[in-house]
């Protein structure tokens, strides 16, 4: 998270980013600039909310004239790495789906094999996993594990 997400896309997009995701909580007084210079630059935009950030406050960039593309549900505090993760987050993510049903909804925080299900169910379809891949013994067996908890609900639905 940083402070003026406007400073990154330059140099993010030079260094052959695919994609840019901003807090909406430190962008509200220039969301369309940054979503336009994000997709001038050749990467996909993206906007991510806190834990205590209504689920409200995105949808203004998913409607908007020149929309987001995916949107990241913090499950944990940002900050740092190895947080408890919050299942009550699961809710935006549920209200995100049914609203939007092809849109891109990433989880991030405390993601791993005791919560993938959970989140996968909520309709999360993009999961970010720290800890609980670089931390296991057997990081590729995480990850398939992972990737086919998604897969089946997507599969299934």
């Amino acid at each position: 998270m940083v402070t003026n997400p406007l400073d990154y896309v330059e140099p993010l997009g030079k260094a052959g980013a695919s994609g840019f995701t901003f807090h909406v909580e430190v962008s509200r007084d220039n969301w369309g600039e940054l979503v336009q210079r994000i997709k001038s630059k050749g990467m996909r935009p993206g906007v991510s909310l806190k834990p205590g950030t209504p689920i409200e406050e995105v949808y203004p960039l998913v409607e908007g004239e020149n929309p987001v593309e995916m949107v990241l549900v913090m499950t944990v505090e940002p900050g740092f790495g190895g947080q408890k993760f919050m299942p009550e987050t699961m809710d935006k993510v549920r209200t995100l789906r049914k609203k939007y049903p092809s849109l891109d909804i990433e989880v991030d925080g405390g993601l791993g094999p005791s919560t993938i299900d959970m989140a996968a169910s909520a309709g999360a379809n993009c999961i970010v996993a720290g800890s609980s891949v670089f931390g296991a013994p057997d990081s590729a067996q995480v990850i398939s594990l992972l990737r086919k908890s998604v897969e089946e609900v997507q599969k299934n639905n």
